[in-house]
């Protein structure tokens, strides 16, 4: 009984997503860019389940077809939609399930529901998915080469110099 509430939100949800769609292939519009988790709107609208914990559910749900959605820092949610013109990018942010992406696209709205016609996927620059660059460990050399680089900074245990932090 639970459950029919919910399938006649995502029911709603994947009409107005088509309206809204449809909207934007009709009028065009400005692309957009928005930072945030690809989450499945099923489990996030019935229990608020999002994050690397439910990544393998929002894969599973995502993979049969369930619609998703960008969840942002800030609470917004933006009902992904396909461009008809770029397909493609639609079907790669299936792979992101749970992780934080940089979406471009055409953001439309209507009946209080906010979509983005998804044109490009990338990956957000404070996300995991980034590349990181390598992480340089600081040493602390003796100015006279005493001793080998020390892993904290004081001094040299030799002459009593100041270690000087080298990367």
């Amino acid at each position: 009984m639970r459950l029919m509430p919910v399938l006649v939100s995502l029911s709603a949800a994947i009409v107005v997503s088509w309206l809204v769609a449809q909207q934007q292939h009709q009028h065009g519009g400005k692309a957009t860019t928005v930072t945030g988790e690809v989450v499945d709107l099923s489990c996030y609208l019935m229990h608020g389940a999002k994050g690397e914990s439910h990544a393998k559910c929002a894969t599973a749900c995502i993979n049969k077809g369930l619609p998703m959605g960008i969840l942002t820092k800030d609470g917004k949610l933006f009902v992904v939609l396909e461009d008809h013109a770029n397909a493609d990018a639609y079907q790669q942010l299936k792979k992101f399930a749970a992780k934080t992406v940089t979406v471009t696209g055409v953001i439309v709205s209507h009946n209080g529901i906010s979509g983005i016609a998804v044109q490009k996927v990338g990956t957000a620059a404070s996300s995991s998915l980034a590349p990181r660059p390598p992480s340089r460990k600081v040493q602390y050399v003796c100015p006279m080469g005493c001793v080998p680089p020390q892993d904290k900074p004081g001094n040299c245990p030799k002459c009593g110099m100041k270690l000087v932090a080298k990367q």
